[in-house]
């Protein structure tokens, strides 16, 4: 929930001009996702989301360059771990190295996918739902891009 939240954040910044707390949890809200001013404010320390300059003069929420770079060195840490990905219907399954599905499952989690509903990790395999079975067959393309696996 908490990456999902966060991912929808750095999303909404990269996409629409952002002035305070308020705006930004108006935002979430409009994407279905209820969060409180404190959420929101731990959120963004977390993230290192800073103010900068606006071409108007205010000032704006911004996803610094790192934030988006941590999702690539997330993937290039496990990226050994894939043995295999497929996907099924509305499923994707990602098989790992035993010992290595909750990385690689934080790793695709980084990803800030809309078209992941959720994922699931055991020992050595990952579950992703999409919303549809084309889409799956767009992660599943995107999940082994991210992986080398093409």
């Amino acid at each position: 929930m908490k990456n999902k939240r966060q991912t929808k954040i750095m999303n909404i910044l990269k996409n629409q001009q952002v002035h305070t707390h308020d705006e930004l949890i108006d935002a979430l809200d409009a994407e279905g996702v209820k969060v409180t001013q404190a959420t929101v404010s731990r959120d963004i320390k977390e993230l290192g989301i800073v103010k900068v300059p606006a071409s108007d003069g205010s000032s704006i929420y911004s996803v610094p360059e790192t934030a988006s770079e941590s999702h690539k060195s997330r993937v290039n840490m496990v990226s050994d771990s894939v043995k295999c990905v497929n996907s099924a219907m509305h499923t994707i399954v990602i098989n790992t190295f035993p010992g290595m599905a909750s990385a690689v499952a934080a790793a695709i989690d980084s990803m800030s996918c809309d078209e992941i509903l959720g994922s699931v990790a055991g020992d050595d395999a990952i579950i992703v739902i999409t919303k549809s079975p084309e889409l799956a067959k767009e992660v599943e393309k995107k999940i082994k891009a991210a992986f080398r696996m093409v």
